[in-house]
């Protein structure tokens, strides 16, 4: 409000602006001609000063444009200097300036330090195919990579199934599309048993023979003949056929009284194996008591037995193998476990990768150690709690690692081909101009997301989950792989394939997290991210990372 004194009374005037900031006057109160004349003196010099108040006006809303001008081109500059996805949004709506009745420079000045912040804070966020702008962070950097990282495979798996020739189908279900048998179509298959293939068709070397009698069966030897798919029951082949498995063998079986007053039974045949497994029977012998049902040193009749019933009686059992070679561990073995009988193991050198907890076998490694051995056997018999120790795998669960190791087979060796035959082509196709043009990783300030892929042995698909540079380390990758399965209520694949007792509940348990393509050797037992760096680094170095997952 502005006060003014004329000659009579007192006159009170309103200074206004209007939208296109010219001064007004109203005036109210009693008039007088000495009055008027004050006043027509007053229109006659705004009328001066209307000019110059219009220029300052004028000069100011061009300054305060070219300053909009400015923060657009620095956003335009911030943009090319950082990555092509990434977009400016500055602004400052008009509305501002058409709404408000006393807008003044003061609230100019204002506007353009808004907006200039702004400018600074959308000119960081991620852009869209769609032009929308993004303003989460990290989180729309996800959202970004699902986009740009998603291309097409050339080839539908459940359209179009995994072909493999030579063999008859035996399994009902499969993660990915799989046929197997004779087909007669124009089409070459994917893979066929028995003889090295060429290109495309992939040769398959499958067989559960030692490579100590069967040579052709060493993995190395295998593929110098030309195989490029081997399945043995060597772990380093591609696709592992074990004799172990939960639906075969009722490893969980309960206990029996041990009724028999010998402490073992043995059942071997074969009297001219190429290991030392007779010459440990003979040794054996001579200081404990021995049942021998097979052919070789028999003193019980065993033609019409039921091996493992029998067995169920024995506190101890000679699981003898025909030779000494890595990873070949027949059902000698696992019908000692079903049978709740100590196995005492001559055979591969690495038996206890496959026992279910450190005081479940005695190894008899060469035959010197025979006679530490027998000494053991009689020092548990006649120790109840020491010997409840071997077998208290049965009352509290195997191991994780004997679980993560038996799982394995849930899924049939069958599927479990199809499945590496389609993870291969698919890495071929991966290797292509189309998948190499993903960015795999977005970077947004000082912190980088990166694009991970992971499935769970015996699945097909991956999931994505995405790691910050900031955290790049094994705790936050265990972490991220538990809360996407999770979220997906995901039931692991042997669920209903072990025994029920070790199911466990609904949660879920991570055992070994490793890039796809290793042999179950590397997954299980030799292969470990040595350290936080050491991910860092193949994450770095390999971009949208395959991983597989086993949960126990």
């Amino acid at each position: 409000m502005g006060v003014t004194t004329g000659n009579r009374g007192t006159t009170t005037q309103r200074i206004s602006t209007t939208q296109e900031g010219f001064i007004t006057t109203n005036g109210s109160g009693g008039a007088s001609s000495s009055s008027s004349s004050s006043s027509t003196n007053n229109k006659k010099k705004w009328s001066n000063l209307m000019p110059l108040i219009v220029a300052i006006v004028v000069i100011a809303e061009i300054g305060f444009l070219g300053r909009l001008d400015m923060a657009k081109n620095a956003a335009m500059v911030h943009t090319w200097t950082k990555s092509f996805y990434y977009a400016s949004l500055g602004g400052v709506s008009t509305s501002v300036l058409e709404d408000d009745d006393n807008f003044d420079v003061l609230k100019i000045h204002n506007i353009i330090n808004t907006t200039s912040t702004s400018n600074s804070i959308s000119n960081s966020n991620i852009q869209s195919e769609s032009g929308n702008n993004n303003t989460g962070g990290a989180d729309d950097c996800e959202v970004w990579l699902e986009k740009q990282d998603t291309v097409s495979y050339s080839r539908d798996f459940q359209k179009e199934p995994i072909v493999v020739s030579g063999l008859e189908q035996d399994w009902n279900t499969c993660a990915v599309g799989c046929k197997f048998g004779s087909h007669s179509s124009d089409k070459k298959p994917d893979a066929a048993f028995g003889v090295p293939y060429h290109a495309p068709t992939e040769g398959v070397l499958r067989s559960m023979e030692s490579a100590h009698y069967y040579p052709e069966n060493n993995v190395d030897q295998a593929r110098r003949r030309g195989f490029t798919v081997i399945m043995t029951t060597s772990l380093s082949s591609d696709v592992p056929v074990g004799y172990f498995s939960w639906a075969e063998y009722d490893i969980m079986a309960p206990l029996q009284p041990k009724t028999e007053s010998a402490l073992a039974a043995a059942f071997i045949s074969n009297c001219a194996a190429r290991n030392f497994r007779l010459q440990a029977l003979e040794k054996l012998e001579k200081h404990v008591k021995i049942d021998s049902y097979g052919g070789c040193h028999r003193n019980r009749a065993g033609n019409a037995v039921d091996k493992v019933e029998t067995l169920k009686r024995y506190k101890f059992s000679l699981s003898f193998e025909n030779s000494n070679e890595e990873d070949y561990i027949t059902e000698k073995f696992f019908q000692s476990l079903v049978a709740g009988a100590v196995p005492v193991f001559v055979g591969a050198p690495n038996v206890m990768d496959f026992a279910p907890s450190p005081a479940a076998v005695l190894h008899i490694k060469e035959l010197s150690d025979v006679s530490s051995v027998a000494k053991t056997m009689k020092y548990l018999a006649e120790n109840p709690v020491a010997y409840n120790k071997s077998i208290s795998w049965k009352y509290d669960g195997p191991s994780d690692s004997f679980k993560a190791l038996v799982d394995m087979a849930a899924v049939h060796s069958s599927c479990r081909l199809c499945i590496h035959l389609a993870t291969k082509i698919r890495e071929t196709e991966e290797r292509g101009p189309r998948f190499q043009k993903r960015p795999c990783k977005c970077t947004r300030g000082v912190e980088t997301v990166y694009h991970l892929y992971v499935r769970e042995r015996g699945r097909f698909e991956t999931h994505s989950i995405f790691l910050r540079s900031g955290n790049l380390t094994l705790k936050a990758l265990e972490s991220a792989v538990m809360a996407k399965f999770e979220s997906l209520n995901h039931v692991p694949v042997w669920k209903q394939e072990r025994p029920e007792s070790i199911r466990g509940r609904d949660e879920l348990k991570v055992y070994r997290i490793y890039p796809v393509g290793m042999t179950q050797r590397q997954a299980l037992y030799s292969f470990r991210f040595e350290s936080n760096s050491d991910f860092r680094s193949y994450i770095e170095s390999n971009p949208c990372t395959k991983l597989e997952v086993i949960f126990v």
